[in-house]
């Protein structure tokens, strides 16, 4: 307690009986702190010192007052603390000490012990996962983060494959299964092509080697014929194709003649048998006609007997052969010929030319042989004088001249029974020629012309049944037979067949149909 300066006025009263008023005098009050206990004060012991026994306010120092007593007490907060829970100071001024087994203060728990590893922490706080604390029989481990990705994962439980979390830089996945045909396999390990589990939805197989000769080829897919990889037992080869024309076909086995696929570069052919008359050899190679063996579409094969026997046949030394028939007309020989101004008018005379062909009277089937040399006088086509001669052997009895033109003397038979003629013509500006006949139609002769082409002739042809033009050499006779019988087999391995629209030996026609009265008898044998 502090105390001011008194100034205090005394009244006397002196012996007189007077009262007397005495100069005042200054009397110094008691102080807290001055060493002099005073009314009102517990204690004061001289000083200000709040950590001694007496406080500066003069009272006794006690635990609560708020002042740390030195040497009785470790604190001291005010009792009248708004919030215990942040107190430090316990009720007897001890110091809250975390450990000491009794919860006070900013404790939140005490269990008496510095044990880390049970429900509280050295800091009295209650054990969390993320404390960094292990705790013990509760956590596996604590590393005091959130990281999932570390050996300790969320739930303070130590990493482990199937977590469903990836442990960084030691496990590749982990989907939190034991599915090994997903993504992740036992072990956190990414599937993998060759790891021995097929993946659902990736791999159609996976038997965990890299062999190509089995059942799953290294790249996962199931072997196939026709993947290029010989599957060991079941297949005999594999060219990685699916093509019938190369060495390896059909089911991956190698390719051979008679399997049904026709090998490019090695076979003609391939009808999968072994029959030599069919389309195909057993060689594998395709008929040939004329190698004696009748096969496929062949009618016939003769082998080197094959040949082409026509009706007729005109042929030179020179090499030309060739079969031919009668050019035909409805007309007799003389009206085709049609002489007058001393000249032909067949309408196939050619200036310069001489023409040679048989002719058939479509009415009669009568055959004669014509001849013609140059052309009558038109405008533009002027005969140059010439001279021709034909020397004729060969003809059939009952051969005569049908046609002389101009005079008897030019075109005439031989000596009889000789089978000869002779022509003997010169003619300017005009036409000449000839007609023999009657032929044997169907018949079997040969007649030879011999012709000298002296003047005004430049060319020599024969004419076939289609008014084609062969040409012939002028200076060579010209052979003309005349065939009755057909070949057993053509050239081209067919049959010679009335009807067959082919003329050929022993037929007087073959329109190409088994018909009467349309030209030709249903037998091939008459004109009509």
């Amino acid at each position: 307690m502090r105390r001011g300066l008194i100034i205090m006025w005394l009244i006397t009263a002196s012996a007189c009986g007077r009262t007397e008023l005495v100069p005042p005098v200054s009397v110094r009050a008691q102080q807290c702190g001055d060493g002099v206990l005073t009314v009102g004060e517990s204690c004061d012991d001289g000083n200000v010192d709040d950590g001694d026994a007496c406080l500066s306010s003069c009272d006794f120092a006690k635990c609560g007052d708020g002042v740390v007593w030195r040497g009785r007490e470790l604190c001291d907060e005010p009792a009248n603390v708004p919030d215990a829970a942040t107190a430090t100071c316990t009720a007897d001024c001890t110091v809250i000490t975390c450990g000491d087994g009794l919860r006070q203060g900013i404790e939140q728990c005490d269990d008496g012990n510095r044990d880390e590893s049970d429900g509280c922490s050295n800091r009295c706080l209650p054990a969390i996962c993320g404390d960094g604390l292990v705790q013990r029989g509760v956590e596996a481990c604590d590393d005091g983060n959130a990281d999932s990705t570390d050996s300790c994962v969320e739930g303070c439980l130590a990493a482990r494959c199937g977590d469903g979390f990836i442990w960084r830089d030691v496990e590749a996945c982990d989907d939190a299964n034991f599915d090994q045909t997903d993504a992740c396999l036992v072990g956190c390990i990414s599937a993998r092509c060759g790891d021995g589990f097929v993946h659902a939805g990736v791999e159609p197989c996976d038997d965990g080697n890299s062999d190509e000769g089995d059942a799953c080829l290294s790249s996962c897919v199931e072997a196939r014929c026709g993947d290029g990889f010989v599957r060991r037992g079941f297949e005999q080869c594999d060219d990685g194709n699916l093509a019938n024309d190369d060495g390896c076909v059909g089911q991956c086995v190698p390719a051979r003649c008679g399997d049904g696929f026709t090998q490019s570069g090695v076979e003609e052919c391939d009808d999968g048998n072994r029959d030599e008359l069919d389309f195909c050899t057993s060689g594998c190679r395709l008929p040939v006609c004329g190698d004696g063996v009748r096969a496929g579409g062949e009618q016939c094969d003769l082998g080197a007997a094959n040949g082409d026997t026509p009706a007729f046949r005109i042929t030179q030394p020179s090499g030309t052969n060739i079969g031919t028939d009668a050019l035909v007309r409805s007309n007799t020989v003389q009206g085709f010929y049609d002489y007058r101004s001393a000249s032909s008018h067949t309408g196939l005379e050619q200036v310069g030319e001489s023409r040679i062909y048989l002719y058939a009277n479509s009415l009669t089937g009568r055959l004669s042989l014509v001849t013609t040399h140059g052309i009558d006088a038109a405008p533009g086509a002027m005969q140059p004088p010439s001279t021709v001669q034909f020397d004729i052997a060969g003809l059939p009895s009952g051969v005569s001249v049908e046609v002389a033109d101009d005079t008897p003397g030019e075109f005439f038979m031989g000596a009889a029974g000789t089978g000869t003629a002779f022509g003997r013509w010169t003619f300017d500006r005009n036409s000449d020629g000839g007609a023999l006949g009657p032929l044997p139609f169907p018949g079997r002769w040969r007649i030879t012309v011999t012709p000298r082409f002296m003047t005004g002739i430049t060319t020599w042809g024969w004419v076939k049944d289609d008014g084609t033009r062969i040409p012939l050499d002028m200076t060579q006779p010209i052979t003309i037979e005349a065939l009755d019988t057909s070949s057993q087999c053509r050239v081209d391995c067919t049959v010679p067949t009335c009807g067959d629209g082919r003329f050929d030996a022993g037929e007087v026609c073959d329109d190409g149909n088994r018909n009467d009265g349309d030209g030709c008898s249903a037998d091939c044998r008459r004109l009509q």
